[in-house]
């Protein structure tokens, strides 16, 4: 029920709220005029306050910053955004230097300290200057005469991608191995040194790593694709991506690309527990979302990422991560907690229905959270009134739209604990390094990291006694674990440091004393026990990055083999730490296999765990699988066989085993024995298991003789057969996967059909679906109206994104078997239709399809919403919808439940409401397609499916009756692919009451 059509006539009849309403702000909310507000301008952590550090004309378009070791603040100003400036599309970019000279927690001094950047996006400050992310580049910036205006400007880094704007390079940081990292963003590219031009590294998909001078460029991690990196105390990294809003970066490429066998992995994992794109809580107005309506309310924009560290933050602020969300005017906290080897994060409990900070300002963009000399935390706001990048938006929007409206405006704001922080002058860089070494164990985490960088630049190696004091008896841990990167930083690092801090219990330290030995592998040998060690350590994050850390070291014997053996069984239920040890076994992970098909304590784990688990080592085993190893292999299956393992997870092993290789004509002399050892296989009574066998047989080339054929006959026979139990019947028609095409896809598409049970008709798909063949779409089509609404979403994505298939949606829409507003396609989709099909089908598409979204009574809905008035009644819109929606919709105990429930709409815009009341045909979720069911006696019913099984279908009709029917008693059943909401409510309201029903819906849920 969300329109991009509802966006174009909000630029008609409503854009001057937008603008009004953006320039008006804050300006009039009292935090930055000091006039009291009508109501308070933001919401933010009721133990935290808020103040004004910068705003226009001191700074503009702001989108990171940096202070360095005098505690100047230096701030990237991306006032090229979003595509550059004037005609011409100029990049224009800038760095601002800010000051605070009077310390009172205010900018007084701001300074141009450079100009014409290339859409800048992340800076750090370092060797007396700034590195500036600027795609291409990256840039070195420094003042050498002290009048804040730079006058050296060198390439470091070049050959990023230049692309949209929020998949750039971005993220930099310094982090704990004296390295500067950054984020690939997605646009990638293939990177060279200025400096000491080489050997280029093509990113590819990962994020990066390098030294000061751009002369050690190194891959780090698998990219999140998004905007913005932040570390952890320990260095543990912390990314996001648009609508996946919190993600952990957990398997460094360098592990990855040295692993044998071991098959796609991301590598970065997902950690909120409240969904990826988890659900937000704006204060602002509803804005009707030009993009993707029904992101409205979710992470959609997720981008800048802080971390929350240092005295005065008191509870679970301290150690949250914060994901702004720029779209949302909010920034959001998440709680981390131990979850085995990974984070898990949690949204605190006094912010389960709101935000850390959110604001009324519908231009507020914040973009990021940093920590600054002062312990404050400060919140960068880019002040935007458009922060879609036009790639998005509908064509006949984007016409009506200011893109750079905001570009004069800009805010940083200063974040403090209640009772605020001391802004005392700092000049770090006036300590003498000896001094420096007392600041690696500061409270504060900005103190600890410039005291760290500082000592590396000066590679002062008379403070070494002292770094290894405080290393090795420092009563603070985090002042233990900067001494030792220090020491390594200044190459000072020894084989008796590494004991030492291998010999650490902490498990932040052991953590970061393995990472120590995979930079000083000369002394692996010493400490080669003591990684084996680690691999026995009480917490699962040891384990992991010490199985890791033995694999990328070769650290391999006897030895090792059994401590990783331990690791996989002890730590089998959490698969990152599977995915360590699978990465760091580098050979005969049939060994490996053997073992745990042998696992009296692995067998008790449950079946889908195991099952996953043991799917994944035998998928490494068959791609090391050699010819040497067929004796190996045979034992295993010997070994299957006559396991008491539950069939699916036998399945699982054998649908591992056949991604293998096939067998070439040298291996087919060997291979042949194969047949003995999997027969037996077949005579299994889970088709799934007899499905693995004859995968495997397949990938060896083993001929199977009839009994090949006699399997497909029954399966085909058990599939189409309602007499027999659904479990058997879908796991039979799993088998249909590998029967000759014309006869599976007759018969897959029969079971298509909304009169089997789900549970058939979700089988049937997951085979169909492997055929990419255009008579198979045109097949699907022609039975559309039986199609569960279910399936429907995969069904349509596969129609639009499968070229093959796109000419027979095509088809289907032309002759009306199909109508636009039922597939309700989301901008991507259609533009799949629209700009990527080939020729003849695009211009086919932009029959039925535009950038904005369908709707069949366009020109209604933008005669209401021209008469709607500005505000409504929201105790009249509750009388409003008692009258005219109750019978089919709820909001709180009040209505019925037929439709969606409507009792929480706040985050739904005032046009994107009327839209889908007036024009409830225009986007129908396929959860909600009316169906028609006629019964044996005569009786026509329609009404929303609400359930079914295989015996009996459940309708759910006005005003919330539900009605049961057997399934034998339904002679015709069939989708309309209309609403059960009629159209034509209009005809009861006036304008006032449409806008109070409105009114009413958007109540949050709190009122």
């Amino acid at each position: 029920m969300s329109s991009y059509l509802s966006a174009q006539r909000r630029t008609q009849a409503f854009s001057w709220i937008w603008l009004l309403s953006a320039s008006t702000s804050l300006t009039r909310g009292g935090v930055i005029s000091g006039e009291a507000p009508a109501s308070p301008p933001y919401a933010l952590h009721p133990d935290l306050t808020m103040s004004l550090f910068a705003r226009e004309p001191q700074v503009v378009d702001p989108v990171a910053l940096t202070f360095d070791e005098r505690g100047r603040c230096y701030v990237v100003e991306m006032r090229d955004y979003p595509l550059g400036i004037g005609p011409d599309h100029r990049p224009g970019g800038a760095i601002r230097l800010l000051e605070d000279t009077d310390h009172d927690g205010r900018v007084d001094r701001s300074t141009v300290f450079a100009e014409n950047l290339s859409f800048p996006t992340s800076i750090l400050a370092c060797r007396g200057g700034v590195l500036v992310a600027a795609p291409p580049e990256i840039l070195f910036l420094q003042d050498l005469d002290g009048d804040g205006r730079a006058d050296v400007r060198e390439v470091v880094l070049k050959g990023f991608k230049l692309g949209v704007t929020d998949s750039n390079l971005s993220g930099l940081r310094w982090g704990l191995d004296n390295r500067v990292h950054a984020v690939n963003g997605g646009n990638g590219g293939v990177v060279i040194s200025a400096k000491s031009p080489g050997a280029p590294l093509d990113l590819r998909d990962s994020d990066f790593s390098f030294t000061f001078d751009g002369r050690d460029l190194r891959r780090t991690f698998p990219t999140s694709g998004g905007f913005g990196l932040v570390f952890d105390d320990w260095g543990h990294r912390f990314s996001t991506y648009n609508i996946n809003h919190i993600q952990q970066q957990v398997l460094a490429a360098r592990y990855l690309d040295a692993a044998a066998g071991l098959f796609p992995v991301e590598g970065t994992a997902s950690i909120s527990d409240h969904g990826d794109m988890a659900r937000i809580f704006p204060v602002s107005v509803a804005a009707t979302r030009v993009n993707h309506p029904e992101q409205a309310g979710y992470f959609s924009s997720a981008g800048g990422v802080g971390f929350i560290s240092g005295p005065g933050y008191r509870g679970d602020l301290a150690g949250s991560v914060t994901v702004c969300d720029v779209v949302g005017n909010l920034v959001h906290r998440d709680v981390l907690s131990e979850d085995g080897p990974v984070f898990k994060a949690s949204r605190s409990p006094g912010e389960t229905a709101r935000e850390f900070f959110a604001s009324r300002d519908p231009a507020c963009r914040p973009v990021g959270l940093e920590p600054g000399p002062d312990g404050a935390l400060y919140l960068i706001d880019m002040q935007r009134d458009v922060i879609e990048h036009p790639d998005y938006i509908p064509q006949k929007v984007k016409d009506k739209l200011n893109l750079r409206a905001g570009e004069d405006r800009g805010r940083i704001y200063r974040i403090t604990p209640k009772g605020g922080l001391p802004t005392p002058a700092v000049d770090l860089g006036k300590l003498p390094t000896s001094e420096l070494t007392k600041r690696l164990g500061d409270p504060r985490p900005w103190w600890r990291r410039q005291a760290q960088r500082l000592i590396v630049e000066r590679a002062d190696v008379r403070v070494e006694r002292r770094l290894r004091d405080l290393a090795r008896h420092s009563p603070e841990p985090l002042a233990r674990l900067h001494a030792y990167w220090t020491l390594a930083g200044l190459n000072r690092f020894s084989q008796d440091d590494l004991v030492a801090i291998l010999g650490e219990r902490h498990p932040g330290l052991l953590e970061n004393g393995l990472l120590l030995a995979e930079e000083f592998p000369s002394f692996a040998g010493e400490g080669g026990r003591l990684i084996v060690r680690a691999m026995d350590h009480e917490h699962p994050r040891v384990r992991l990055q010490a199985a890791l850390t033995a694999g990328l070291l070769a650290a391999w014997g006897p030895e090792t083999r059994e401590a990783l053996a331990r690791v996989w069984v002890r730590d089998f239920s959490w698969r990152w730490s599977r995915l360590a040890v699978l990465a760091a076994w580098r050979s005969d992970a049939m060994d490996l296999l053997n073992r745990s098909l042998a696992s009296a304590e692995l067998a008790s784990r449950p079946p889908a765990v195991l099952a996953g688990g043991m799917r994944e080592l035998a998928m490494v085993a068959a791609k090391q699988w050699g010819s040497v190893d067929s004796e190996r292999a045979k034992r295993t299956l010997e070994l299957l066989a006559a396991s008491s393992l539950p069939s699916s997870v036998r399945a699982a092993v054998l649908n591992g085993l056949a991604e293998r290789d096939p067998v070439d004509a040298k291996e087919r002399a060997i291979t042949g024995g194969f047949r003995g050892v999997l027969l037996p296989f077949l005579q299994d009574a889970d088709p799934d298991v007899i499905r693995g066998a004859l995968e495997l047989s397949a990938r060896l080339a083993v001929d199977l003789g009839e009994a090949r054929k006699t399997i497909l006959a029954t399966a085909l026979r058990i599939a189409k057969d309602p007499g027999q139990q659904v479990p058997a019947r879908a796991a039979h028609i799993g088998l249909l996967a590998l029967a000759e095409r014309s006869t599976m896809l007759e018969t897959l598409l029969g079971l298509l059909d909304v009169r089997e049970p789900f549970e058939i008709q979700r089988a049937a798909w997951n085979v169909f679906k492997l055929n990419g063949a255009p008579d198979a779409a045109a097949g699907l089509l022609s039975r559309w109206r039986s199609l569960t609404p279910r399936l429907r979403p995969e069904l349509i994505q596969a129609l639009c994104y499968r070229k093959a298939w796109q000419g027979a949606l095509l088809d289907a829409l032309e002759r009306a078997a199909i109508s636009p507003g039922e597939l309700s396609l989301d901008l991507e989709q259609r533009r799949q239709l629209l700009r990527r099909a080939t020729p003849e089908n695009q211009k086919r598409a932009s029959r039925f399809f535009s950038d904005e979204e369908y709707g069949g009574r366009k020109t209604l809905v933008d005669d209401w919403l021209a008469r709607l008035p500005e505000s409504g009644n929201p105790e009249n819109g509750r009388a409003v919808f008692s009258k005219i929606c109750a019978q089919c919709h709820q909001v709180g105990p009040l209505g019925a439940s037929v439709g969606p429930n409507l009792t929480d709409q706040s985050h739904r815009s005032v046009e994107d409401l009327v839209s889908n009341i007036l024009d409830p045909n225009m986007a129908v979720n396929p959860s909600f397609v009316s169906v028609r069911c006629e019964t044996r006696d005569g009786e026509a019913l329609v009404g929303i499916l609400d359930a079914e099984n295989a015996q009996t279908v459940v309708l759910r009709m006005p005003p919330g009756v539900k009605q049961s029917l057997p399934r034998s008693q339904i002679v015709r059943m069939e989708f309309t692919g209309t609403s059960l909401m009629p159209e034509g409510l209009e005809a009861g309201m006036t304008p006032q009451d449409l806008r109070d029903l409105v009114a009413f819906l958007q109540l949050s849920p709190r009122h």
